[in-house]
C-alpha cells in the first residue's frame, strides 16, 4: 500500500491499495466553443451530440493503448503507455479531425484541443469508499491539462516519444517549449 506524508503536519494518509506509480502519457482533450452553443441548443441535441464524441474517443484511443479515464462534459481525460505514445497522438490526432467532421454535421463549428504530456503519476482507484474510480494524479496532469489553448500540443516529453516520421507533423512552438499540429 502506498503512503503519503503531509509535510505540514506530519500526517500519514493511505493511498488506495492499488495506487502505483508509473510513468504515462496524460493527454487532456476539450471541445471549443460548446458554452456558446449549449446554451442555445435543446438539451438532448447537446447530449446526443457529446455521445457521438465519447463514442469516437472510445474507437479511436481504445486500440491504439489508451484508456479513457473520464469524460467532464465536452472534456475528457485520457492515459496510456509511454511505450504507446506514439499510437495514441496518432489516435488522439484523428480523433481530432473525426470530432469536428462530427460537429460540422450538427452544424457546429468546434475544434478538439489536446494536450498530451509524458511523466510520472500515481494511478489507481481513488474516490470515497465504495465510489471508487481509477484516477491518475500528480504534476504531469497538471503540466497537461495547462499546456495549449487550442489545436493539439506535446509537451518536449511527449514529442521525444514520437518517431522522426511523426515528428514531421508537429512544428515547435516556443515559449514555453511545446510542439503543435501542423495545420
Amino acid at each position: 500500500m502506498c503512503h503519503s506524508t503531509n509535510a505540514r503536519s506530519g500526517q500519514t494518509s493511505s493511498l488506495p491499495p492499488d495506487c502505483q506509480a508509473q510513468t504515462l502519457g496524460v493527454a487532456f482533450f476539450d471541445l471549443s466553443r460548446m458554452a456558446e452553443w449549449m446554451s442555445s441548443e435543446e438539451d438532448a441535441r447537446v447530449a446526443g451530440f457529446l455521445q457521438n464524441v465519447y463514442e469516437l474517443a472510445a474507437e479511436h484511443l481504445g486500440p491504439a493503448g489508451a484508456r479513457i479515464v473520464k469524460f467532464m462534459g465536452d472534456a475528457g481525460l485520457a492515459v496510456f503507455p509511454k511505450e504507446s505514445a506514439e499510437a495514441a497522438i496518432v489516435a488522439l490526432c484523428a480523433f481530432a479531425a473525426e470530432a469536428r467532421r462530427t460537429a460540422r454535421g450538427y452544424g457546429l463549428d468546434t475544434h478538439l484541443n489536446v494536450n498530451v504530456h509524458v511523466g510520472p503519476v500515481l494511478a489507481g482507484s481513488f474516490g470515497p469508499r465504495g465510489a471508487e474510480r481509477f484516477d491518475v494524479i500528480g504534476k504531469t496532469v497538471n503540466i497537461a491539462a495547462r499546456l495549449g489553448r487550442r489545436g493539439i500540443t506535446l509537451s518536449p516529453q511527449a514529442f521525444r516519444c514520437l518517431s522522426a516520421e511523426a515528428r514531421q507533423r508537429f512544428e515547435k512552438v516556443t515559449r514555453p517549449v511545446t510542439y503543435h499540429l501542423r495545420s
